[in-house]
């Protein structure tokens, strides 16, 4: 197929590591900051402590209905998508 290569869900780069050993505090660009961050398996907003659905993040989505106050981008924050079409993913 003609798929883009999915990105990290924290710094959004398609550098191919893997997102829970992603430390970057910035996006793939180093320009601007990363909003989210991993601690231990979870998928945090920057310094807090609210957790972001990781399934969310990825190409195929989350079917969860439990818990949509996760259901947010891990970058822009917006409900609308996930990480893998959010805008600020490196294309």
């Amino acid at each position: 197929g003609n798929h883009a290569p999915a990105v990290c869900i924290v710094c959004l780069g398609t550098h191919g590591h893997k997102f829970i050993e992603c430390v970057a505090e910035h996006l793939w660009n180093n320009k601007f900051p990363a909003s989210s961050m991993c601690s231990g398996k979870s998928l945090l907003v920057w310094n807090s402590d609210k957790t972001l659905c990781v399934d969310w993040q990825r190409s195929r989505g989350c079917n969860s209905r439990h818990h949509d106050e996760h259901h947010v981008c891990s970058r822009c924050l917006a409900r609308s998508h996930g990480a893998q079409s959010c805008a600020w993913a490196q294309k």
